[in-house]
């Protein structure tokens, strides 16, 4: 893994509760978990490998009663999980780099929300991810992703604005910027700021800075491309729960 790599996990670690927080109190897990089902079921899938942060999604498909392998690449995220599906049965928890990944038994779906593929900054790193999600699915299984759109990433309020979000005593507030720095592949920078401010007889304001995140966008073709080269079945594309990213399925052959 690269400098630049290595000093975004070394962030994201220091900064994964207040980043899990945000993702719990901004995504429409009961949606995207929805949209993921009737995927899932139209293929028969039980048994599925779930990366990223996106736990509460992961535990509503559990209540579903699908079998769960939760896996992330710093430990500090797979702790959040854990308290999240600490109570549940059928979940195996992995600390794994998405392209190196490597488990004992294959599966019947890989999903990926998040749009977790943001950080594979090369096309390398891209097949090296889709080739490891190919060999850890059974033959006939699925994989389910979402990415960013170029062009479309850098829209709204999201990474250029200021986002609050409040649940009892708290408010997250991320001030964002963004600018595209790198058409092929499409990068852009993002700086940002979190304030975590915590109302428990006085106001107290946390403050964690992250400078110079690189993101990476994708066409709906550059995708389907990458997918077909790794040796995945290209299904379709669809609508993601919002309209700057997109949801892409493939299938093993």
């Amino acid at each position: 893994m690269d400098s630049k790599k290595s000093a975004d996990k070394i962030l994201y670690s220091g900064l994964s509760e207040v980043c899990h927080a945000f993702y719990r109190m901004y995504f429409p897990h009961e949606l995207i978990a929805s949209s993921i089902d009737s995927i899932l079921k139209k293929h028969g899938c039980k048994d599925i490998i779930f990366f990223g942060g996106l736990v509460d999604v992961a535990k509503i498909l559990h209540e579903k009663g699908y079998k769960l392998t939760f896996v992330d690449y710093t430990e500090e995220m797979v702790c959040e999980a854990k308290k999240i599906l600490f109570d549940v049965d059928f979940v195996d928890f992995v600390v794994s780099d998405m392209r190196t990944l490597n488990l004992d038994e294959k599966k019947d779906a890989v999903i990926l929300m998040g749009r977790i593929m943001t950080y594979m900054y090369t096309d390398k790193d891209v097949m090296r991810a889709l080739s490891a999600f190919r060999d850890n699915l059974k033959s006939g299984g699925i994989l389910i992703m979402d990415n960013y759109e170029t062009g479309i990433i850098d829209n709204g309020n999201y990474f250029n604005g200021t986002v609050e979000l409040k649940d009892n005593n708290r408010t997250l507030r991320r001030i964002s910027k963004m600018e595209r720095k790198k058409d092929h592949p499409a990068l852009y920078e993002w700086d940002c700021i979190y304030e975590n401010i915590l109302y428990d007889n006085k106001r107290i304001i946390k403050t964690f800075s992250d400078k110079g995140h690189i993101l990476r966008a994708f066409t709906k073709d550059e995708i389907r491309s990458l997918v077909e080269k790794s040796g995945l079945k290209f299904m379709a594309h669809m609508p993601n729960f919002e309209k700057r990213s997109f949801i892409t399925i493939a299938q093993k052959r």
